[in-house]
């Protein structure tokens, strides 16, 4: 699920320097060590719901998200993965010590991904920027400049991409390293104005 860092996207390398500290303990906030358990857990083979308690309907309703919501028919719920002693060592996974979950919902028969990611080393978002520069159809200089800003970005508070069709925000957090949650269309996606607020309302309710 995670894509290897192409050339296009190696501009963006450099936000995996900056440091995701956390803004002190919150009860039951997520922490890098709990996304990578059930990361592991869940497995790339899936699970039927998501480990991490978003809850699509309620967020799609506050965030005034038209159509219906819900899960995704036929499939995994959710498919993780996460850095292990068998993967590249040269991979932005184990070299960011991260994980990721992928839980899948629908609006109407829009897809929609909402990924979860945690890292031991560097910039969360960095680990999936591959997948954002595929999604959000951006070139490099977008690219560069979007990720250095939702990087940089206060816990808490969404940036979408040029296109509107992905959305990033940095999530509050226990412990060291640093958790994102990246909201996505898919490719081909249009432009969704609604998004920053459904990706707000989902980091709201982000919790063990």
């Amino acid at each position: 699920m995670v894509m290897r860092f192409s050339a296009a996207a190696a501009l963006g390398v450099a936000a995996l320097l900056l440091t995701g500290c956390s803004q002190g303990p919150d009860s039951g906030a997520l922490s890098v060590a709990w996304v990578r358990e059930r990361a592991k857990a869940t497995g790339s083979s899936g699970a039927s719901t998501c480990p991490v308690k978003y809850d699509i309907v309620a967020a799609a309703k506050a965030s005034g998200q038209g159509g219906q919501a819900g899960t995704s028919p036929g499939g995994p719920a959710a498919t993780a993965d996460v850095d292990d002693p068998t993967a590249d060592p040269d991979s932005p996974i184990r070299r960011s010590e991260g994980a990721v979950l992928d839980c899948v919902y629908r609006i109407d028969a829009q897809k929609l991904h909402v990924y979860t990611v945690g890292v031991g080393k560097g910039a969360a978002l960095a680990l999936l920027a591959p997948r954002v520069q595929s999604d959000a159809e951006m070139s490099t200089a977008q690219m560069k400049t979007w990720l250095n800003k939702a990087a940089t970005a206060e816990r808490g508070q969404p940036v979408a991409t040029p296109g509107q069709s992905v959305v990033s925000v940095r999530l509050p957090m226990d412990g060291p390293g640093d958790l994102a949650l990246i909201v996505s269309l898919g490719q081909n996606a249009k432009a969704d104005p609604q998004l920053e607020h459904l990706a707000k309302e989902l980091a709201g309710q982000a919790r063990t």
